[in-house]
């Protein structure tokens, strides 16, 4: 039996934004000023199969955009960028973790990927379509072996901006 494909419209909010419009297959939204993971904006969808996903996301000039692979309030990983750092952020079983590098791009959008195996979750992302892909965090989450939520986020740190998602592809890897 073949798995059910993901779009756009099986997605939802864990955390609202302050505004979003959206349709099959992009969105538009505004963060709210102060919004920190697990309590900023995360378009989640559910999956009990191994996947491949990616998405076009802007680049916004402070807080993070990327993606997040997602278990509980206590049990996440993401990675983002802004226009001059990139950051792997976690939460394993209530314990955070928080990296941060020099990054700077000229890109309006990333397009960032996720693999999700059983047992790991990777992420990383492309300046354009033929770029390799930079993995920048490989993640181990406890609870994770069955179904994994995942999908964008949007943090903010004290200025709310305007952010985009298009070009999803969800690819089955089983």
């Amino acid at each position: 039996m073949g798995m059910k494909r993901i779009r756009l419209k099986e997605f939802t909010f864990l955390v609202p934004p302050a505004r979003v419009s959206r349709n099959w297959r992009s969105f538009a939204l505004t963060t709210h000023p102060v919004a920190e993971l697990p309590n900023a904006p995360i378009l989640c969808a559910v999956s009990g199969e191994p996947f491949s996903f990616e998405m076009r996301l802007s680049s916004p000039p402070g807080g993070y955009v990327g993606l997040c692979a997602y278990h509980l309030d206590t049990v996440f990983a993401s990675v983002g960028a802004n226009t001059n750092s990139i950051r792997a952020f976690s939460m394993i079983r209530g314990y955070p973790s928080t990296t941060i590098h020099p990054f700077s791009t000229d890109r309006d959008t990333l397009i960032w990927r996720m693999r999700w195996d059983r047992k790991r979750t990777l992420i990383g992302f492309q300046r354009e379509e033929d770029d390799p892909v930079s993995w920048v965090g490989t993640f181990e989450l406890p609870g994770t072996a069955s179904s994994i939520s995942f999908g964008p986020f949007f943090a903010s740190d004290g200025q709310a901006y305007r952010a985009t998602g298009e070009d999803l592809r969800f690819i089955p890897s089983e």
